[in-house]
């Protein structure tokens, strides 16, 4: 079985879960993906492929590609490779063509703006390297907790703008007294670190949102685009999180105390602290990636057959 991940690194670390499982099984497996995510596929006991997915896939010959169909060469792979084909859906972003024999989706049913019919339902848990990390927290206290993560560090002027509106975030964050931590890089121990938060601060990165509604943690969005606006706003219809207007996102003086009083609200509760940790309830009670190795490896047989 041959898994094809993309550029981002949530994907891989979801793909991550369910290659070990199949492994596990007594499958072979093989990993394809972005050179910068080699070391966690070896360390979590995977095989990674070092040639193009294409032409690995033409001389290996799989029996069944897992693969993420926002990447447009491990989409290809996967077309090229005629045998049964299984897709992770993505959750703000339109996926390539074509379409896979089988969708999993890892998105929490309330969160999904058009359910895909038939698609295999997966909790949305991401790959930690073992042993977990301990962050660098701020002094212990019993302050409420808000994560950042996602600030951009590009140079265009977009990115710059936005790293500013993170800043204005943090020093809303501390102006109210609350624990402030902020993460950088692109694998995050969120089993630590989400566990004591009461709120996250994102950009709409699907790992992100993933992350903060399988822990119950209530969501603030900073978008960096219509897309993750518009995933900002089914956040906001679950009641699990809110996202910044334009007139937030400005830079005035006023933006300031209404970025104040949204941070005050998702700290301390009102309907939107015990809709997040009712949806992170939920989510526990979803199948994980080991229940899905029946149904993988009925599908792989079919190429048999």
């Amino acid at each position: 079985m041959l898994f094809s991940a993309g550029l981002g690194m949530s994907a891989v670390l979801r793909l991550v879960l369910l290659a070990r499982e199949l492994q596990a099984a007594g499958h072979e497996v093989r990993f394809s993906g972005p050179a910068r995510a080699r070391h966690r596929v070896v360390r979590a006991g995977l095989v990674p492929v070092l040639a193009a997915p294409q032409q690995f896939s033409r001389a290996w010959r799989p029996d069944l590609v897992v693969h993420d169909p926002l990447c447009p060469d491990s989409t290809a792979t996967a077309a090229e490779s005629g045998v049964p084909t299984i897709g992770y859906l993505p959750y703000a972003h339109a996926p390539l063509s074509p379409r896979p024999t089988v969708w999993i989706d890892p998105c929490p049913p309330p969160l999904r703006e058009r359910p895909e019919p038939g698609a295999w339902q997966v909790r949305c848990d991401a790959y930690e390297l073992p042993p977990q990390p301990t962050p660098q927290l701020t002094e212990l206290s019993l302050l409420p907790r808000v994560c950042i993560t996602g600030v951009p560090t590009g140079t265009r002027p977009e990115d710059r703008r936005r790293a500013r509106l993170f800043r204005r975030v943090a020093e809303g964050v501390e102006s109210l007294g609350l624990q402030l931590v902020v993460l950088t890089g692109d694998a995050h121990p969120w089993s630590v670190v989400l566990r004591g938060s009461a709120v996250i601060v994102h950009g709409g990165e699907e790992g992100s949102v993933y992350a903060a509604a399988r822990y119950g943690v209530s969501q603030l969005l900073l978008p960096a685009g219509e897309e993750e606006r518009r995933a900002g706003k089914r956040l906001e219809q679950a009641g699990i999180g809110l996202c910044l207007s334009d007139d937030d996102l400005a830079g005035a003086a006023s933006s300031m105390l209404r970025l104040r009083f949204h941070l005050a609200e998702l700290v301390n509760g009102g309907r939107l602290l015990p809709a997040a940790a009712e949806l992170g309830r939920s989510i526990a009670r979803m199948p994980q990636p080991a229940e899905l190795v029946h149904r993988v490896e009925a599908l792989a047989r079919q190429q048999g057959n």
